[in-house]
């Protein structure tokens, strides 16, 4: 059983019946954000989500409100989300409504939204990263570092591309020092990683996030490869 499994099981670990709770969710310009969005609106959990936006925007999904950055929403959102993913770009030339995030920004609305009340936070980086093991991640270790330390109660951070040693040695890990720190993370290989789809590592953030007791918790490559399966099991590799 993994650590967020044992987690999940905990007794204290999670609510006994919780309570429908708000999201605000930023940067959702690329293809995991959308499927984190997705998400949030599928999800029980959540009886209102908003999300930010650039230009106007027509949202006829009752539980979802379109907010203008640099405005947030003019209620206090429970939890935040923040995707640090590439704008794509459109072969039409269609502008994304949606706000990108940039490694910086992402730090800068994480304290800004805890300052607010918010209580929890969830940073998602793309998962094209995980077929590029000598990549850069998406977010840097300063940057990173201001998120855990904004106060939220729980942390959540998809970070594909850590591994335990780097983790461990350096960047966010080390200046929490004694705090409550849950690593969940190693590289992997390539192959064993492209089975890991959007919508699972989207989905495996919002349950994270939901589920797992306060502190900080960072999935990383192996733990999100094993909270998602593999879908080769049983299967003859070619």
């Amino acid at each position: 059983m993994s650590l967020v499994d044992d987690a999940l099981a905990g007794a204290g670990s999670k609510p006994a019946v919780p309570a429908a709770r708000s999201a605000f969710v930023l940067g959702n310009v690329g293809k995991l954000g959308d499927e984190l969005l997705n998400v949030l609106l599928e999800s029980p959990l959540y009886s209102r989500v908003a999300t930010g936006v650039r230009m106007p925007m027509r949202v006829s999904v009752p539980k979802l409100e379109a907010v203008m950055t640099p405005a947030a929403p003019a209620w206090v959102p429970d939890d935040v989300y923040l995707c640090v993913e590439p704008e794509p770009v459109s072969f039409w030339k269609v502008t994304e409504p949606y706000v990108a995030l940039t490694s910086e920004s992402a730090a800068v609305t994480a304290v800004a939204m805890r300052a607010r009340g918010a209580s929890r936070v969830a940073v998602l980086t793309p998962l094209e990263a995980l077929l590029q093991l000598a990549s850069t991640p998406a977010i840097r270790d300063a940057d990173e570092l201001a998120i855990v330390n904004a106060g939220y109660q729980r942390v959540v951070i998809l970070r594909p591309v850590a591994d335990d040693e780097a983790s461990t040695s350096s960047g966010v890990l080390q200046a929490i020092g004694g705090g409550v720190v849950r690593v969940l993370a190693s590289y992997m290989t390539p192959r064993s990683l492209q089975p890991i789809r959007r919508r699972q590592a989207a989905q495996i953030t919002v349950d994270s996030l939901c589920g797992l007791a306060d502190g900080v918790h960072i999935i990383g490559a192996a733990q999100l490869r094993e909270l998602a399966g593999d879908p080769m099991d049983g299967k003859r590799p070619y």
